[in-house]
Formats: structure tokens, C-alpha cells, sequence
């Protein structure tokens, strides 16, 4: 399983470059993406329905689109839909969409979700929305504290957002204080990504050595 999460940082490309032949690259090789509605937006300069048939020309069989505190929406090549966010008062959107993604992929690696049966899942509604809405649980959960939510965390916590109340809130673990790595070499700059998304991600490492998220 192949899994792109955009995170568009336009800052970042040159002064005037046009970053979507570059991204169009990686997009159509994930099984699947990932998107902010901003980025929805800023890939959609022919509308949403051509972001759609060119995902589907390639690899994708699922594009989840997520909007803060607005709806989830959710697109296959034969369905789409959406679904409500919850509520919850923010105190700092740093990770959401790593909880979400990471929880995402945690739930699809549980039902050993794979290219081939993607689309028997997506065929499944309750069995997706519920899927979604665990991954939706835990990006909520990470903006109700401040700096990063520990990484087990999500997985005990997000039942509570489903009616569970004798769940206590995540803990925000006390990140040790190091100074930064010297990116220069880029052996550090490797493992300091590895490391990174081992924090955010320990659910999603392929045993071979590799990640399941691009």
C-alpha cells in the first residue's frame, strides 16, 4: 500500500516555480492520497472532477480530503462522500493531519487493507466510515493540547471521542530538550527523518524497511 500525504508548503519551491508537474509524479503512483481542502484546491486549476480522473488514471482508489473542523470528504473511482468532524476546541493544530494519516494507515494495516481489496473496503461503507472516523478521532485529539500528543496516545484515546468518558486526555510527553541535529550531513538528515516518523507514524513501518506513507 502506497499512501501520499500532500503537505504543500509553497514557501518552500523556488520563486515562481510551478510545483505541479513534480507533484502529479508522486500523485498518481499512491494507492492513497491524502489531501487538505486547500490543497485540493490548489491542485484542482481545471476543477475537482480533473484532479479526480487523472488520480484515477494512475494507482489511487481512495482520495480523502480533510477541512479542520469541517466535513471529511472521501472519493473512489465509483463513490464519494463525506462525513462530520468533530468538534473540539483547538489549542494547536501542530500534527493533526500526521494523527490523522498515521491513524489512517494504522486501521487499514489492522483489516489488512491492501491495493488489491481497497476498493472492496471503500464498497463497504460502514466499515470505511468507521475507519475514517478513527483517524478523524485522533487528529481531533491532537489539537486539543499543546505541542506534540504522545504516540500511543491516540490509539487508547481515540474511543473516547466515540462515547467512551472514562477516558482520561492524552498526555503531552516532555520532549527532551537537545539541540537541533546538523542537517549539513546527510546521514543525520536520514535518521532525523526516520526518527521523526517513527514518533508520528510507529504503526506504519513496513517490516521490510520501508514506509507504507510517501
Amino acid at each position: 500500500m502506497v499512501s501520499f500525504d500532500l503537505n504543500l508548503r509553497p514557501a518552500l519551491w523556488p520563486a515562481g516555480a510551478d510545483a505541479h508537474p513534480t507533484l502529479w509524479d508522486a500523485l498518481t503512483l499512491a494507492d492513497l492520497v491524502k489531501l487538505s481542502a486547500e490543497e485540493f484546491a490548489y491542485l484542482a486549476t481545471d476543477g475537482e472532477a480533473a484532479v479526480l480522473e487523472r488520480l484515477w488514471q494512475g494507482r489511487t482508489r481512495l482520495l480523502v480530503v480533510t477541512d479542520g473542523d469541517a466535513s471529511l470528504r472521501w472519493f473512489a473511482p465509483d463513490a464519494e462522500g463525506e462525513l462530520p468532524a468533530y468538534r473540539v476546541p483547538a489549542v494547536d493544530t501542530t500534527a493533526a493531519g500526521d494523527a490523522f494519516v498515521g491513524s489512517l494507515l494504522y486501521r487499514l494495516a489492522t483489516q489488512a487493507i491492501t491495493p488489491d481489496n481497497l476498493p472492496a473496503l471503500v464498497g463497504e461503507l460502514p466499515r470505511l466510515h468507521a475507519t475514517l472516523r478513527f483517524a478523524a478521532a485522533a487528529g481531533a485529539l491532537t489539537v486539543t493540547r499543546p505541542g506534540f500528543v504522545h504516540r500511543d496516545a491516540r490509539r487508547r484515546r481515540s474511543p473516547g471521542l466515540h462515547g467512551d468518558s472514562r477516558l482520561n486526555p492524552p498526555r503531552t510527553p516532555q520532549l527532551p530538550a537537545e539541540p537541533l541535529p546538523d542537517f549539513r550531513s546527510a546521514d543525520v538528515l536520514r535518521q532525523h527523518i526516520a526518527d521523526t516518523m517513527a514518533f508520528y507514524h510507529p504503526h506504519v513501518i513496513d517490516p521490510a524497511g520501508g514506509y507504507f506513507q510517501g
